[in-house]
């Protein structure tokens, strides 16, 4: 080791920069390699975990989506227009103008898997609907 400070003791400012330059260089190297192997191993150990996590639950009949806790959505909520009115099918009392936040009545409902009757303009203000004549 002492020789080889002796020489790095020989050589000229400028050189001494390049040798810097170059130490500096292996060092990032040296980090770079460390990091890839560390994110290797990380990739590899959750791989494992996963898998035998599901060997696990597959023995005993789940899926990891199983464990998630949330329900199997039925595809998209029903959609409600502001300005429209919309009524429970049940409680005729029950109404929602379409405007703001949707009630505790429709979110229950909703998550009961019903939907809110859409009332026309008329039967919203109190008036029946007008039937047409055919014929």
């Amino acid at each position: 080791m002492s020789n080889a400070l002796e020489m790095l003791a020989a050589l000229s400012d400028d050189e001494l920069r390049g040798v810097r330059t170059r130490v500096d260089e292996l060092l990032k190297a040296h980090d770079d390699e460390r990091k890839a192997k560390a994110l290797a191993d990380a990739k590899a150990l959750k791989a494992k975990a996963l898998a035998d996590a599901r060997a696990v639950l597959a023995s005993a009949g789940l899926s990891l989506k199983d464990m998630s806790g949330k329900k199997p959505r039925s595809g998209k909520a029903p959609a409600y227009h502001a300005g429209r009115t919309y009524r429970h099918p049940e409680n005729k009392s029950l109404t929602w103008n379409g405007k703001g936040q949707k009630p505790g009545w429709l979110r229950e409902l909703e998550g009961e898997g019903g939907k809110a009757v859409e009332l026309s303009e008329q039967a919203a203000i109190g008036n029946p609907p007008m039937l047409k004549k055919t014929g």
